[in-house]
């Protein structure tokens, strides 16, 4: 297992130790929790601009519900 350092103030420390007590977590568990929130976050955000990107080139067809329950005989 790797360690990492992370550099906070006083200010900044107290805050984040607090709220992991808060949650009755390890204050590690909680900054990784963070990063991988943040990380899905952005590859959510990528996805949605992709398929805007498709929109925008017409590469993708859009129905209805309505339209859908009839395909399907519903």
């Amino acid at each position: 297992m790797n360690t990492i350092i992370v550099r906070m103030n006083k200010h900044e420390q107290k805050i984040f130790e607090e709220y992991a007590k808060m949650h009755d977590k390890p204050l590690s568990t909680i900054m990784k929790e963070a990063l991988y929130k943040r990380i899905e976050d952005e590859l959510d955000k990528e996805s949605i601009r992709a398929y805007e990107a498709d929109i925008q080139d017409d590469e993708v067809d859009v129905h209805s519900h309505e339209d859908m329950k009839k395909q399907l005989r519903l």
